[in-house]
């Protein structure tokens, strides 16, 4: 027992320390097309914002459609968890537009300052076509139906948490949904807004949750935790990762200077 003990403390100590299973990620394809950044859906689909457009490309790099909008400039997020109902928000202009398959308006445009909000600063696709908003004044997520029904708010974040909290971004993803602060962790809440728990990682910027790990960058280097059981693993990618990257259930995709990089674990 004590021998098995020992082990078990020196498995959890290597963990801990960051060594894990490697994953190898090989290159499968190159789309000769330049952009800043990247979103990649669960069809394969990638998107490339740009200033004024929105340009979705299937994994061969063959256009299939694209959205005009002087709103969408650098620093648009996009949320392409569903592919039917793509998420644009800017949080300078404060506004929101979903997007069908096709690109094309579901709704008109929302002007979250005419929705009496003096700041948002994130948004997120949510289940039954709902969606979340973060209002870093009051310091809550603020859930709304598919019909721009407030559903719920959660108690305010940062006094239930008792830090100073800063969060960059936001994601639901399998009935969980995931605020990430670089400088505490990444802070898990359920769908109607109730507080979970902590992953203590810090220094992540952006979310990527895939097949129940959260993929981030260390040293350079691309990592994963496994959400159920906290273990880590190295993701050792046949080409090094651009500045914007993002990955599904069976891709990375990623932005360099050269084109759009498409990365599959080998098999």
């Amino acid at each position: 027992m004590t021998r098995l003990l020992a082990i078990s403390l020196m498995i959890n100590l290597l963990s801990i320390l960051g060594f894990g299973q490697e994953a190898s990620w090989q290159m499968v394809g190159k789309i000769d097309r330049k952009a800043t950044s990247v979103y990649l859906d669960q069809l394969n689909n990638v998107y490339v914002a740009q200033r004024g457009e929105l340009v979705k490309l299937d994994e061969k790099g063959k256009e299939l459609t694209r959205y005009s909008n002087k709103m969408i400039g650098e620093d648009v997020h996009l949320d392409v968890m569903n592919p039917m109902k793509v998420l644009v928000f800017s949080a300078e202009q404060m506004r929101l537009i979903f997007l069908d398959s096709r690109m094309s308006e579901l709704r008109d445009e929302i002007n979250l300052y005419n929705e009496g909000y003096e700041q948002i600063s994130l948004a997120a696709t949510s289940h039954s076509n709902g969606f979340w908003l973060y209002d870093p004044i009051n310091f809550r997520l603020i859930r709304y139906d598919q019909f721009f029904k407030k559903e719920r708010e959660s108690l305010n974040i940062a006094q239930l948490l008792r830090v100073e909290f800063y969060p960059t971004d936001l994601v639901e993803v399998d009935n969980k949904v995931y605020l990430t602060d670089p400088k505490h962790g990444v802070y898990v809440f359920d769908v109607f807004g109730n507080y979970v728990k902590r992953i203590p990682l810090k220094e992540i910027e952006t979310l990527r949750i895939a097949n129940n790990r959260l993929f981030f960058e260390r040293g350079e280097k691309v990592y994963s935790l496994h959400l159920i059981d906290s273990s880590e693993e190295w993701v050792n990618l046949s080409e090094p990762l651009g500045q914007s990257w993002d990955i599904n259930r069976t891709q990375i995709c990623t932005a360099k200077e050269k084109g759009i990089f498409i990365f599959k674990p080998k098999p």
